[in-house]
């Protein structure tokens, strides 16, 4: 017998013995899945959004929705649609299907929910404020069933969304924001909506929104996102930053290449399965805020997410992009040294001084040049005012992609000014300089950081300001 350092009692071995039994009746009674993920198969699901190969977490979350659509009555939603026991509005013996009303059929009562996801932020009628497509869910199960108003974020909610997504990207609609006819608002329009200087060069180049009740919300968007330091809440310190969206999302967020807000919007909603979550782009801005440019998390419901979104979404429609189009210019790509030539901080300091300092500052402690020039605004890259370290910018084979393919100024994908390792060395010394810290980090880091980058910007501001006046 073996020397156990734990003896086992009677009634240890009773307990083991009782657990086996009771697991051999859960697998006789229930069976084991080997095949786990496999789906039965939904006749009604493959007739209307095709057959599902790959089953993974978005194809999971598209098929709760599709089932959600055709049986309406299912536990799920069932919910939801009885308050206090109160029959459903105007339909007293069953719960009618959302597709009985949203189907595609040239008869439907109602939009198919495709051509309606294009057709989202828009105003709602009855508030007159920005109404999106999640509000515009809830609204349904309230006004048309008397039912209870589902959470914001709920996962019902979230799975219908997928669905409606899916079938926008199956006819590769593109967002139907203003209507296509009409005429422009005209430059004094523009500066009665109070419009950034970066928003009129982008409506410059793109045109101007049309005349309608949207317009006002369209330019308000695209200032929050151009302005975004300008139009935060009061009362932030340790945590402030001076970055903007189009800090990082050039042109307004419109440049291919530079992290384009209007390939975003296109291809979300999608699922991060390391977290296994789905990320709506409402979602995906709110987690940009936080991890950025420390900015606090608005409510779900928040009007600032709902006038990004509305900005993204009217570019993605005058860019004439279709849901779910993946152009290679999206997101932030990744650059990386060979094996002889990695990245170095010593030659990615004599880079920035030479091609990056005169717009950026000494170290990157940023510029007053952007006072000057309302048009030409460059951000800190360093300091409390930068980026923080959960940033996208501060993995530096990402940076690196996005220096080379937009830096220096008048530099494009097509005709790049550095090459692919002056830029990764640039990227490399950035990275080492001190910036605000990440969300979660503990009081005294955040103190101290502050404190060792206001002493750094004091110095190198004033050296930055002697080498603009020299210019």
């Amino acid at each position: 017998m073996l020397n156990l350092a734990y003896k086992l009692k009677k009634t240890d071995i009773l307990s083991v013995i009782i657990m086996f039994i009771l697991l051999a009746l859960l697998f006789a009674i229930k069976g084991i899945d080997h095949k786990p993920g496999e789906e039965k198969i939904c006749k009604t699901c493959v007739q209307d959004i095709g057959e599902m190969k790959r089953y993974g977490h978005y194809e999971q979350m598209l098929l709760n929705g599709t089932q959600h659509i055709h049986h309406s009555g299912n536990p799920n939603i069932l919910q939801f649609t009885k308050k206090n026991n109160l029959s459903p509005f105007g339909h007293q013996d069953k719960i009618q299907s959302c597709i009985e009303c949203h189907n595609e059929k040239p008869s439907s009562p109602a939009t198919a929910l495709g051509e309606l996801w294009v057709q989202f932020p828009k105003i709602d009628k009855k508030t007159g404020k920005l109404m999106d497509f999640e509000n515009a869910v809830q609204r349904e199960f309230v006004d048309r069933y008397n039912g209870t108003k589902p959470f914001y974020n709920d996962v019902r909610i979230t799975e219908i969304l997928v669905y409606a997504y899916e079938k926008a990207r199956q006819k590769k609609l593109t967002y139907q924001i203003e209507p296509e006819e009409g005429v422009a608002l005209n430059q004094q329009e523009l500066k009665e909506l109070n419009a950034s200087a970066a928003c009129l060069k982008l409506y410059n180049e793109l045109g101007a929104p049309k005349k309608s009740k949207i317009a006002f919300f369209i330019v308000k968007g695209c200032n929050i996102f151009t302005e975004t330091t300008k139009n935060r809440p009061k009362g932030f310190s340790f945590w402030k930053t001076n970055m903007n969206c189009t800090s990082c999302h050039l042109n307004a967020g419109s440049k291919e290449y530079a992290i384009s807000v209007a390939d975003a919007i296109v291809n979300y909603p999608g699922v991060y399965s390391s977290n296994n979550i789905i990320y709506t782009n409402r979602m995906r801005i709110a987690r940009c805020y936080a991890h950025s440019i420390n900015e606090i998390l608005y409510g779900s419901n928040s009007a600032y997410y709902k006038l990004l979104t509305l900005h993204e979404a009217w570019l993605a429609q005058k860019m004439k992009l279709y849901i779910g189009q993946q152009r290679e210019s999206r997101g932030v790509h990744n650059i990386r040294g060979s094996s002889a030539r990695h990245a170095s901080i010593m030659a990615g300091q004599k880079a920035y001084i030479k091609y990056c300092q005169a717009c950026h500052g000494m170290a990157g402690f940023g510029t007053d040049l952007y006072d000057k020039y309302p048009n030409f605004n460059p951000p800190p890259l360093n300091g409390n005012e930068a980026f923080v370290h959960t940033a996208t910018m501060s993995y530096p084979s990402r940076f690196a992609s996005f220096i080379h393919n937009n830096m220096p100024i008048g530099a494009t994908h097509e005709k790049p000014i550095l090459t692919k390792q002056e830029a990764l060395d640039i990227a490399e010394f950035i990275r080492v300089q001190t910036r605000p810290s990440a969300p979660g980090t503990n009081n005294l880091t955040v103190f101290y950081n502050y404190l060792a980058n206001q002493g750094m910007k004091i110095w190198f501001g004033h050296k930055s300001k002697k080498s603009e006046n020299n210019q």
